[in-house]
């Protein structure tokens, strides 16, 4: 009876894993990833970027997708952005609110950092948002805590990893 009840949870677990490991330690990113021509988005403009990440955000698969009669959407990623791959010190929540005819967008990243040397544990040090209206193709930035260097350094890096972790989680669920 037991090995039936775990047997049955064991997917549960395993994805349970996965994900803990990837909290923990940046997965190294697949050769298909890797080898799959990307257009560089440091020749992108920033409203471009900001355009991709409302579409990767919204778009339907393992992210999920927002229903008809939801007026927002919230998703919310670890990550890697000042490029240490022993830590993930930030932590990216994108909230796409519905207003009429247009989407109101913000991207809250918290940097989080140790009090100590090596210390599992971290406090979340800064908060900076971003605030952005799309309506069909026009993206306009209401508001932002960042300079224009840290603004245009950053969305390249917060799309780069939304898309890594929506491959991750497409192969595991594609391996169910």
């Amino acid at each position: 009876m037991e090995r039936r009840s775990f047997l049955r949870h064991l997917p549960q677990v395993i994805l349970l894993g996965i994900v803990t490991a990837d909290s923990f330690k940046s997965l190294a990113v697949s050769a298909d990833y890797v080898a799959a021509p990307q257009k560089s988005s440091s020749k992108k403009d920033s409203f471009e970027i900001l355009k991709e990440i409302y579409q990767e955000v919204m778009e339907p698969g393992s992210l999920g997708s927002r229903d008809e009669d939801k007026e927002f959407i919230k998703r919310e990623f670890f990550m890697d952005i000042d490029g240490n791959e022993e830590n993930k010190e930030e932590h990216v929540v994108v909230l796409i609110h519905r207003l009429g005819d247009s989407e109101k967008m913000i991207i809250q990243v918290t940097y989080f950092e140790s009090k100590r040397d090596r210390s599992a544990t971290k406090y979340a040090e800064n908060t900076k948002k971003i605030v952005c209206f799309i309506k069909g193709e026009k993206v306009e930035v209401a508001e932002t805590e960042y300079t224009e260097k840290e603004f245009k350094s950053l969305l390249p890096e917060i799309l780069r990893n939304i898309r890594n972790k929506k491959k991750i989680l497409k192969s595991v669920y594609r391996k169910k």
